[in-house]
């Protein structure tokens, strides 16, 4: 597989996989019967392990900017911790 099309379809599929986050918290205001509910909570519940899929596409780059954020996060916490009495 083409390494530049394997890293724009992981990208693809983790960018899918938030919104269907964002649907199941927009369900609840949507009028469905019971049994609808009871069909589609499960299915994008499911569906949401693309992240999963497309993290492995990925691969090193997706790592490499979590960990990058986890620095960041890092920083702001010791410069924090400095500015407080």
């Amino acid at each position: 597989m083409n390494p530049k099309f394997s890293r724009i379809l992981g990208i693809s599929l983790i960018v899918f996989s938030w919104i269907l986050w964002g649907v199941i918290f927009v369900l609840p205001f949507i009028k469905l019967t019971l049994s609808q509910y009871a069909i589609v909570y499960p299915v994008i519940l499911v569906s949401t392990n693309i992240f999963w899929i497309g993290a492995a596409l990925v691969g090193k780059e997706l790592v490499r900017k979590f960990n990058i954020l986890k620095k960041i996060k890092i920083w702001f916490k010791s410069c924090r911790m400095k500015n407080e009495p």
